[in-house]
Formats: C-alpha cells, sequence, structure tokens
C-alpha cells in the first residue's frame, strides 16, 4: 500500500528570511531608567520583586534607587596616597624600617588606613532605597528591610557610616548613600511639596528634608 504524502508547506524565499543569529550573539534587552511619578527622579527599572513584595497593597511606588557596586576608584588613589607617603617617609628615615615587626604597625596604619575605612564605609553603603507615596524603605547589604514614613521622621543627621544621611524615627533608623540620598530626596519632595507643615517638624540641621 502507499503511504499518504505529507502536505506540502511554503517556505518563504530565501530573500525574505530573516538572518538568523547565533544564541551567543543575541542580545538581552535593555533595561531603560523609566520615571514612576511626575516630578521625581528617574528610577532604573520596574520595581525588583524582592523589594515589590515589601510593599503594602496599593501602595505606590515614587521612586527606587540601588547602590549595587564599590566604587574602587577613590579607594585605589587613597592606596597610592598612602604608599607614596610611605615611599617619603622611607626616603627621609630609611630606618624606619629597621625597627621590630611588632611596631611596624606604627608607620602602617596611619598611611593604609584611610583607603580601608573608605572600603569599609563603600560596603556599608550598599542597598536599596524605595520612596512611596508616604514612606521610605531601605533594604541593606545583608538583605534587612526598614521602613519609616515621612511623618514620622524626628531627626536627621549625617551618616557615619556610609558618608550620606540618617534619618531617625522612634523605633527607626535608615541610612541613605551619598548615590542614592539626592534622588531620594527629590522624590519625598515631589509628595510633600504640597503639604501642609506643623511648627514642631523633626530636627533637621541639614536642612535635608524637604
Amino acid at each position: 500500500m502507499n503511504q499518504p504524502r505529507a502536505p506540502l508547506q511554503l517556505l518563504p524565499a530565501p530573500e525574505d528570511r530573516e538572518p538568523s543569529e547565533p544564541t551567543s550573539a543575541r542580545k538581552a534587552p535593555l533595561i531603560e531608567p523609566r520615571r514612576l511619578a511626575p516630578g521625581a527622579p528617574l528610577s532604573p527599572g520596574p520595581v525588583p520583586f524582592e523589594l515589590a513584595t515589601e510593599l503594602r497593597v496599593g501602595e505606590p511606588v515614587i521612586w527606587w534607587g540601588r547602590k549595587s557596586r564599590i566604587d574602587r576608584r577613590p579607594i585605589l588613589w587613597l592606596l597610592i596616597a598612602g604608599l607614596l607617603v610611605l615611599g617619603f617617609a622611607t626616603m627621609l628615615a630609611p630606618e624606619l624600617w629597621d625597627q621590630p615587626w611588632t611596631d611596624m604597625w606604627k608607620p602602617l596604619v596611619p598611611a593604609l588606613a584611610p583607603a580601608a575605612l573608605l572600603g569599609i564605609r563603600e560596603r556599608l553603603s550598599l542597598r536599596d532605597v524605595v520612596v512611596t507615596d508616604s514612606s521610605i524603605l531601605v533594604c541593606d547589604h545583608r538583605g534587612r528591610l526598614d521602613r519609616l514614613a515621612f511623618r514620622n521622621v524626628r531627626r536627621v543627621g549625617r551618616d557615619l557610616l556610609t558618608g550620606g544621611i540618617l534619618l531617625e524615627g522612634a523605633r527607626h533608623k535608615l541610612r541613605l548613600p551619598p548615590a542614592l540620598a539626592e534622588d531620594a530626596r527629590a522624590a519625598i519632595a515631589s509628595q510633600t511639596r504640597h503639604t501642609l507643615r506643623s511648627d514642631e517638624g523633626p530636627e533637621d540641621p541639614l536642612a535635608w528634608l524637604p
């Protein structure tokens, strides 16, 4: 018996075919910055899922930002400056290195400590910041998240750990790194611009809170 033939399929002409690219050559779609609310700064993209799960039902996100990398350039410059200081000190006093190893920390610490401290500060600055219509959320480098409403901010000061801004409430402290502090301030300002303020505002010697 003759088997039935498979139905014919029409294929596009060679000139009509789209050139195929190898899988490795295909580029992943770029996530462009977007403005989530009028008057707010640009956010790096849609809110990540791990941050969206921390929002309340119906709570809008005005802006969010992330510091995910350590800026090594200033650390490297400080390290080079420290080594130059050690080299200059060696030229002036070669006997500096003749002392016992137990005392070698005395010249090394002042020269190398600034670079080490800046590296620690950069590490502590890794975090996500989310501003909603009424609150600010911060998720640190360990994944710990904290929230503080605008109206509950009692004091604004300089944060010694990150070099940014420290927002203090009755039971919460939020640390904003310098790379995200100004955008967070602009996002808060977009939501509190037309809010009536009471005479008893938060203690803000830096005049940071809009």
